[in-house]
């Protein structure tokens, strides 16, 4: 039995070609006892590629595995030591986990963040010795540019140093009340306090809430008690009024604001009888300046040369100025029959309470036959000021 040498096909001894593959049989026919083994490297080439990529897909996996894991681990390292505020050695974890993993958002992200935290860092330090140093105006202004720089990113890291700057403001708050409480404030200055620290939540903020209130009734009293004193009751009652609004309650205030009420009572119905009285006395000396101001002392009569010389005094007992004084008198006979009446001003013009007037007149071409003349004065008239 013979064979084709190329495919192995069965062919007769005396066939030129192969019925199977077609090739050109050997003349020779011992060569076509044993058949050659087909040819099939057509195949072998695709599966080395494919096994070769196989084993290249894979170590790149392995790899990239490796490289990520590594990254991963110092990035995790990085986070532990940034909560504990070693920001130097984890800013070195995030460099050496972006050696390891060059596209990797978030060491990035987190790195970046690390210089933020470390400039809120610096600005809680510099607010300290701010505080230290009285300049509460400026520690606020480090605190506020901390808190717009926290603003912008989020994270555990953040809360932390969220929290940390809300516990520096905080403390900022209690020292700036606490030196306010110190320097003699006034009572607004007080009042003001109340508010600032009433939602304070530092641990000591409880102690110096009650300090303030205690300070802002010591002064309330102290000064409602003058006013009390001057006798300016709404005054005193609006003062501790004011000061109910802002701590609401307070045993001493109200104690004190019932006894001005009873005060103000007390001294306005005294205060109705004084008007009274000062109004019955107004009323009776009144009556007094416009009816009996005047006190005759004396009026007298003299006759030389064929003249009458009249004269006289008066004094003022009204409790007003009183002018324009005018004595209307007459002189009699002895029948008591009126011989001459006339009328003369006093001097000076205007008498005060208690001073004393004159008036003078003389009569010429009068007869002095008659010795036993009288002067007396008929009506005495004036003008209040």
């Amino acid at each position: 039995m013979s064979f084709c040498p190329k495919c192995g096909g069965q062919v007769q001894e005396i066939e030129t070609f192969c019925v199977s593959c077609g090739k050109r049989l050997p003349e020779d026919l011992k060569k076509r006892n044993m058949p050659e083994k087909p040819t099939k490297k057509w195949w072998f080439l695709p599966v080395l590629s494919i096994v070769i990529a196989s084993i290249i897909l894979f170590s790149t996996y392995l790899f990239t595995t490796y490289q990520s894991d590594r990254a991963l681990a110092y990035y995790q390292e990085a986070e532990e030591m940034a909560l504990i505020g070693d920001y130097e050695q984890a800013k070195d974890l995030l460099q050496q986990a972006l050696q390891y993993k060059e596209k990797f958002p978030s060491a990035r992200e987190v790195l970046n963040f690390l210089q933020v935290a470390s400039d809120v860092e610096h600005n809680l330090q510099k607010v300290q010795q701010l505080n230290e140093n009285k300049n509460f105006s400026e520690a606020f202004d480090a605190i506020r540019q901390s808190e717009n720089e926290l603003e912008k990113y989020n994270g555990d890291l953040v809360d932390q140093m969220t929290e940390k700057t809300i516990s520096r403001k905080s403390q900022t708050l209690l020292n700036q009340a606490s030196y306010k409480l110190n320097s003699d404030p006034t009572i607004e200055d007080l009042k003001s306090l109340v508010w600032e620290t009433k939602d304070l939540s530092h641990e000591q903020a409880p102690e110096l809430i009650e300090q303030v209130h205690q300070k802002l009734v010591a002064m309330t009293y102290q000064e409602a008690t003058s006013l009390l004193d001057n006798l300016q009751f709404s005054h005193a009652l609006r003062t501790i009024e004011d000061t109910l609004a802002v701590i609401e309650n307070s045993e001493q205030l109200e104690s004190l604001k019932t006894t001005i009420n009873k005060e103000k009572t007390a001294f306005e119905s005294a205060q109705e009888q004084r008007i009274e009285q000062a109004l019955s006395i107004f009323e009776e000396e009144q009556e007094l300046n416009e009816s009996h101001a005047i006190e005759l002392i004396d009026i007298q009569l003299k006759t030389e040369d064929e003249k009458w010389l009249i004269s006289g005094q008066l004094k003022s007992v009204a409790t007003v100025p009183i002018h324009s004084i005018l004595v209307s008198y007459s002189i009699t006979d002895k029948s008591d029959e009126v011989i001459l009446e006339n009328e003369v001003y006093v001097y000076p013009e205007t008498l005060y309470p208690d001073e004393t007037g004159k008036f003078e007149f003389t009569h010429f071409d009068a007869s002095t036959e008659n010795s036993r003349l009288t002067a007396k004065v008929d009506e005495i008239t004036w003008y209040l000021e």
